[in-house]
């Protein structure tokens, strides 16, 4: 029977960490902390990693890998598993590090006799990926970060061979939401070509929603596009993994020349670190006619001083599944138990049956 401790990301958005046991052998699924100022630690001890033979970190955002020291702290030394790219976008680095490469997706990766792991793309990240794991004769699912609909980014799920999992852990991270990524582009391009002369700003983060927005509008307008240096290295992590791509998608190297421009002009489009008020509020000085152009969740308090009702717009593109994506990923992936994360709006009791009754209180 399998032992399952949530010590972080259910009920709550952040700090994603899950212990799965079985026996004393025991796994972890991603190690992180609350993307808050106090960085809260998950509900990890020592004794949980003293039993640990695998760790598996789905990609490279703090809430999902900022713990990971504690498991160096307290003497973990089996593999930290995860893609090359997230190993490449690491801000620390441990020696027990263990990366799969592209050519190896689609096949079974043994760790030990009785622990292995396929994996998928998420479609949240480059280098993003969810596991189906076998663990001491237990079938697992985890989906990571997940993104149906990514303009760019690919996103599969195992295939369908009849496998019944005995647990599934499912992103719900916009569960009480209704979102379509490719409308929301449209909306933005639609919105932006009224104000030709304006220039915008996308405060933006280091995830797959920056560069799909990017991307679309550099090929839809004619507009120049500005790319903090701070982001730069995520546009350029696209085209060293052209297989995380869809195939009739690409980073073009004209789109990788303007973005590096220095010139300015009027109608200039800019991407800066949206956890960087300071940067933004310098822009907002050297440009105070530009458009801030919000597209997810945001801490209105944090710019409220800067920002007026007129000088601001919202468009929401999904980093996560919404409901209807939470109905469809249940469906394709049967399991026993299904436990949702990264929401305030689902917790561990939370079955695909309340979801389908409480779409009205969720959306």
């Amino acid at each position: 029977m399998l032992n399952i401790e949530i010590l972080g990301g259910v009920g709550e958005y952040g700090r994603n960490c899950f212990y799965i046991e079985k026996e004393g052998r025991a796994i972890l699924l991603d190690c992180g902390v609350m993307n808050n100022p106090q960085k809260t630690l998950p509900n990890l001890t020592e004794a949980h990693v003293a039993k640990l033979e695998a760790v598996f970190i789905s990609h490279s955002h703090i809430d999902h890998v900022g713990a990971i020291p504690l498991l160096e702290k307290w003497g973990y030394n089996g593999p930290i598993i995860m893609s090359d790219m997230t190993a490449r976008q690491l801000k620390m680095t441990f020696p027990n590090i263990s990366i799969f490469h592209p050519e190896s997706i689609g096949g079974w990766i043994f760790v030990n006799k009785d622990v292995a792991y396929q994996w998928g793309y998420s479609g949240h990240l480059i280098g993003s990926v969810w596991y189906q794991i076998r663990f001491w004769g237990k079938m697992l699912f985890y989906s990571g970060d997940y993104v149906m609909d990514s303009y760019l980014l690919k996103a599969t799920l195992p295939v369908a061979d009849g496998t019944i999992y005995d647990v599934a852990f499912i992103d719900s991270g916009h569960v009480e939401k209704q979102i379509n990524n490719f409308q929301t582009l449209q909306q933005i391009m639609e919105y932006i070509s009224v104000y030709p002369e304006q220039p915008f700003i996308f405060p933006s983060s280091f995830s797959g929603k920056t560069v799909d927005i990017a991307a679309y509008l550099h090929q839809h307008t004619q507009r120049t596009l500005h790319i903090d240096q701070g982001l730069i290295s995520l546009f350029e992590q696209y085209e060293k993994t052209s297989e995380n791509l869809l195939p009739t998608k690409a980073i073009l190297p004209s789109f990788k020349q303007q973005c590096s421009t220095k010139r300015a002009d009027l109608g200039d489009i800019y991407f800066v670190p949206d956890r960087n008020a300071s940067k933004l509020l310098e822009l907002l000085q050297k440009i105070p006619k530009a458009i801030v152009i919000f597209t997810g969740y945001w801490q209105k308090d944090n710019y409220k001083m800067m920002l007026s009702k007129t000088e601001y717009k919202e468009f929401f593109y999904k980093t996560h599944p919404d409901y209807h994506d939470i109905l469809t990923l249940s469906k394709k992936i049967h399991a026993q138990t299904t436990i949702y994360f990264h929401s305030s709006f689902t917790n561990r009791e939370t079955t695909f049956l309340q979801l389908l009754k409480n779409k009205k209180a969720l959306t």
